[in-house]
C-alpha cells in the first residue's frame, strides 16, 4: 500500500533533485524513495531491477557531399 506525503524542500534540494531526475530519467519521487530506503537500511530485495537502453537517430547524410564542407577548398599540389 502507498500513502501520499507532501513536504517543503529547500531550494538548492529542489535543484539537486530535479536536475539528477533530467539526467537519470528517473522520477523525483521515485528518488526520494531510494535516498529514504538507503539512509534507514530498508531491504532492497522489493525492488525490481531495471535495464538502462540509450537510443540515438541521426539524419542520413546525402551521398554527394559526404566528406565535404561547404565553403572550403582544398589546394592541389604543394
Amino acid at each position: 500500500m502507498s500513502r501520499r506525503f507532501n513536504f517543503y524542500l529547500e531550494d538548492l534540494q529542489y535543484n539537486v533533485l530535479t536536475a539528477e531526475s533530467g539526467r537519470s530519467s528517473i522520477s523525483v519521487a521515485e528518488l526520494i524513495r531510494r535516498a529514504i530506503d538507503q539512509a534507514f537500511e530498508l531491504d532492497s530485495s522489493r525492488r525490481t531491477g531495471g535495464i538502462e537502453l540509450s537510443v540515438g537517430v541521426w539524419k542520413r547524410p546525402d551521398a554527394a557531399v559526404v566528406g565535404r564542407r561547404s565553403g572550403v577548398r582544398f589546394r592541389r599540389g604543394g
